[in-house]
């Protein structure tokens, strides 16, 4: 692994064990065993920093799903969607999960740093438009607004499961999952 490689990994443990703004570069320097040059040879400021983070989080995120889903029939659509929320709910169930890194920046940097806006935002409209393409192949005609509504599904979701992963009951979540998209199918 690369200093920039030790760097990234360490701030993206704290950042998630922690939070962006409780979590200084020192810290981040002294933990990944890096010089101070080092560091800013790679990253000149904090906000490029997070940002990098949250890039490396969403391609993880997508790596982890994309994965998931391909163990699905490749023409069984409603199981992408159904994988989606059971990949979260196996998150959820992690011992590092402290809820959603993209969630926290947008909460506590976004307004300091705006480009660490953009990572989130290309993981939630990749996200979108996963589920939308299923649904379209499924046969939803209003896939782009009932994938919005999923996704925002599953950030509630999250949410709840930073407060209290039980209360979390995916089989419940996604019996009206479910029904939503019949509904919408029905709607044809």
């Amino acid at each position: 692994m690369s200093k920039k490689d030790d760097i990234i990994s360490t701030a993206l443990h704290l950042f998630n064990s922690y939070s962006y703004n409780s979590i200084g570069i020192d810290r981040i320097i002294s933990e990944s065993g890096v010089a101070k040059m080092t560091f800013y040879k790679y990253f000149p400021s904090k906000a490029k920093l997070i940002e990098e983070c949250l890039h490396r989080r969403n391609m993880n995120l997508q790596e982890s799903l994309d994965a998931a889903i391909a163990q699905c029939p490749a023409e069984e659509y409603l199981d992408h969607i159904k994988t989606i929320f059971y990949w979260y709910h196996a998150w959820f169930q992690m011992d590092d999960f402290n809820g959603c890194m993209f969630q926290k920046a947008v909460e506590e940097v976004s307004k300091v740093y705006p480009s660490t806006m953009q990572p989130a935002m290309e993981y939630k409209e990749w996200l979108t438009e996963r589920m939308r393409f299923a649904l379209a192949k499924l046969g939803v005609t209003q896939s782009s607004q009932l994938a919005g509504l999923l996704a925002s599904i599953l950030d509630g979701m999250t949410i709840q499961a930073q407060m209290d992963k039980s209360l979390v009951k995916i089989d419940e979540y996604w019996k009206r999952v479910y029904k939503l998209i019949q509904l919408e199918l029905m709607e044809v």
